[in-house]
């Protein structure tokens, strides 16, 4: 029976192929861009008056709030990301009438593309919602 012996070098040369050959040069191809971002919400039903407060992620990567914002909002920006940058559309919509339903939608599209949508369904005195995407 043949021995193995330890071979320094020969574990060099092993572990160093491996990283070499396990690494991407590219991980993430096409990172940093530039994209066109557009934040959509609407009213679908049961909804009496503005909302009290929207909020999205603009350009620079802060939040832009509006308040009293009549519906259907649309607002298109366009922003440099990185992969795992967010960004966020919430909304806050005091119902008056609490026995009424109120259903409004949100969406985020990322250059012409749907990335994100959900609607909310509610009766109850305040609704309060978010949806977010992240890059990747």
């Amino acid at each position: 029976m043949k021995a193995i012996l330890f071979n320094p070098a020969r574990l060099l040369v092993i572990l160093l192929s491996i990283i070499l050959f396990s690494c991407s040069k590219d991980s993430n191809p096409g990172y940093p861009k530039t994209v066109k971002i557009e934040y959509k919400v609407t009213a679908i039903s049961g909804i009496s008056g503005p909302l009290n407060l929207l909020s999205f992620t603009n350009e620079t990567g802060g939040n832009t709030d509006l308040t009293n914002q009549a519906l259907p909002f649309t607002k298109t920006i366009s922003k440099r990301v990185s992969v795992g940058d967010g960004v966020v559309l919430s909304l806050r919509y005091n119902n008056t009438t609490t026995s009424t339903p109120v259903s409004i939608k949100m969406e985020i599209i990322v250059d012409g593309k749907l990335v994100k949508t959900e609607t909310s369904n509610s009766t109850t005195p305040v609704i309060i919602a978010a949806i977010a995407h992240v890059f990747s």
